[in-house]
C-alpha cells in the first residue's frame, strides 16, 4: 500500500513541478502538502527537458532570421523567461548572503530580505555573461543537444543537494524539498538525466550528469559552509551556475570532439 501511495503522490506532484519551475499555472490550487511538493523534485529534469525542447525549437527559428549573436541573446532571454527569473533571484540572494561579513543569522536575514546588493548584482552579471558567451560559441553538432539537455541537467542538480545537505532553516524551501526526496523522487530525477544523456550522446554522454553533480555539490557546499545548511535560494543559485557550467562543457566538448550526438546534430 505504501508503494502505491508513493507512486500516486509522485504522479500528483508532476504538475507542481511545472508550476514551480515555470510561469505556467495548470490548476487553481496554490498551496501544497510538503510531502507532495518535495516529491515534485523527481520531475525537475523532465521540466528542464520541456524547457530545452522549447529552446531548441526557438533556436531553429531564430537561426533562420538572425545572426548568432542576436539569436543567442534571445535564447538566453527565453531561458530566463521560461523559469520566471526564479533561479536568478536565488543567485543574487545567495551571493549577497555569502558576501556579508556577519554570522549565519545575519546572512540568512539578508537573503530573506530579497534586496539585491552589490555582490548580487555582480553574481547575476557574471552568470548571465558566461551563459551568453557559451551560447554564442556553441555550434553544431552539439548545439541542439546542449540546448535540450542543459536545463534538465541543471535542474537535476537540486536532487543530490537535497540529499546531501541539511536545510538552513526549520521551514522554507530547503526544508520542504527534503520531505519528499525519498523513496522515488531522487531516483526518478537521476534516471531521467542519465537516460536522456545516454540516448542523445551515447555512453560518453553519461559523464554530463556527473559534471552537473560535482558542480552542484561544490556550489551548495560553499553556501552550506557559511549558512550551516541550504535554502531555496541555494537551489536557484545551483541551477543557474550549473547551467552555465554545462553550457561551457558543451562548448569544450564541441571544440575537442568529445561527444558525437546520435541525433539532433
Amino acid at each position: 500500500m505504501d508503494a502505491i501511495k508513493n507512486v500516486r503522490s509522485l504522479l500528483i506532484a508532476a504538475p507542481i513541478a511545472i508550476e514551480f519551475l515555470t510561469p505556467l499555472r495548470l490548476r487553481r490550487v496554490t498551496v501544497w502538502d510538503d510531502q507532495i511538493f518535495g516529491q515534485a523534485l523527481g520531475w525537475y529534469p523532465s521540466v528542464g527537458l520541456l524547457i530545452g525542447f522549447l529552446l531548441l525549437l526557438l533556436d531553429r527559428v531564430l537561426g533562420e532570421l538572425f545572426p548568432v549573436a542576436v539569436g543567442s541573446t534571445l535564447i538566453l532571454a527565453a531561458l530566463v523567461l521560461f523559469s520566471g527569473g526564479l533561479h536568478l533571484d536565488g543567485v543574487a540572494d545567495t551571493a549577497d548572503g555569502m558576501a556579508l561579513q556577519g554570522d549565519r543569522a545575519q546572512r540568512l536575514g539578508v537573503m530573506s530580505a530579497g534586496n539585491v546588493g552589490p555582490a548580487g548584482v555582480m553574481a547575476l552579471v557574471m552568470v548571465l555573461i558566461v551563459q551568453w558567451a557559451a551560447l554564442m560559441s556553441l555550434e553544431a553538432p552539439l548545439r541542439s543537444a546542449g540546448l535540450l539537455l542543459t536545463p534538465a541537467l541543471a535542474r537535476w542538480a537540486v536532487a543530490p543537494i537535497a540529499v546531501c545537505f541539511r536545510p538552513a532553516r526549520p521551514r522554507g524551501l530547503g526544508f520542504t524539498v527534503q520531505q519528499g526526496v525519498w523513496p522515488l523522487a531522487a531516483p526518478l530525477s537521476a534516471l531521467t538525466v542519465f537516460i536522456f544523456a545516454g540516448v542523445l550522446l551515447g555512453p560518453q554522454g553519461l559523464v554530463l550528469p556527473i559534471v552537473a553533480l560535482v558542480a552542484g555539490l561544490v556550489v551548495a557546499g560553499a553556501a552550506a559552509r557559511m549558512l550551516h545548511g541550504i535554502t531555496g535560494d541555494t537551489f536557484g543559485a545551483v541551477i543557474e551556475i550549473v547551467q552555465a557550467i554545462m553550457l561551457l562543457t558543451f562548448v569544450a566538448a564541441a571544440s575537442e570532439g568529445w561527444f558525437e550526438p546520435t541525433f539532433l546534430g
